[in-house]
């Protein structure tokens, strides 16, 4: 789980979380990631976390990095076998994670699971974000050739994560994972997800600047996926 200035959220969210996966009697352990936040994040994270210590990680630094760098951090300090990941602002039930991992029981051969949300802009977003998400999604064929709905939220093995050459420090580390992950060959499956409003507080990723990081990101993916051998 990955926070940023989620003082507000952070506590419902990893409360959420532990309640879901207690209930499903899994072998699990929920790291969270302080990605350089100003407000009462860590504190919030570590005090839910002072009441689980067997079962919660609670990882701080300074500067703020971006969600690709909580997510290689979160990565690394990870020790079971699959990984998912969950933003700390509400978006995602944490009962999703059932379904991601329903494909993997109905097929054991698969090592990583994708998932989109057909119902995000009813659900969730507005058209600002739906015109967004779609040009960004044409973006990705073109310059990836990777032909399949990614809405950020996946289930892989947890060494499959740690070999692949990560790269970016934005949000679009989500993006880049299962890429990188499809073109390396490893077999997937995909299934859906349902989305809710953010708890409260409002979004770190829409913005100009991002949007325009996020595209020059893509196009280097792309460039560097046509030819491997290119050292710049």
């Amino acid at each position: 789980m990955f926070a940023f200035n989620e003082e507000e959220n952070i506590g419902p969210c990893m409360k959420e979380a532990l309640a879901f996966l207690k209930k499903a009697r899994a072998d699990f352990e929920l790291i969270v990631v302080d990605d350089g936040s100003n407000d009462a994040t860590a504190d919030r994270a570590r005090s839910v976390a002072a009441q689980n210590p067997d079962r919660i990680k609670v990882l701080s630094y300074q500067p703020n990095r971006g969600i690709g760098g909580a997510l290689k951090t979160g990565f690394a300090a990870a020790s079971r076998d699959w990984i998912t990941v969950l933003p700390a602002d509400g978006q995602v039930p944490p009962d999703g994670i059932e379904r991601l991992f329903q494909v993997v029981r109905d097929d054991p051969t698969i090592e990583i699971v994708t998932c989109h949300f057909p119902r995000r802009f009813q659900q969730a977003d507005h058209l600002g974000r739906k015109l967004l998400s779609r040009g960004l999604r044409m973006v990705l064929w073109l310059s990836t050739g990777v032909h399949r709905k990614l809405d950020g939220l996946y289930l892989i093995r947890r060494e499959i994560v740690q070999k692949l050459p990560l790269r970016s420090e934005t949000f679009f580390l989500n993006l880049e994972l299962p890429i990188r992950a499809l073109r390396a060959g490893h077999r997937a499956g995909e299934t859906t997800l349902d989305i809710r409003p953010r708890r409260a507080g409002e979004s770190k990723v829409v913005g100009s600047s991002r949007i325009r990081r996020v595209l020059k990101e893509t196009l280097k993916l792309g460039a560097e996926l046509r030819n491997p051998w290119r050292k710049d």
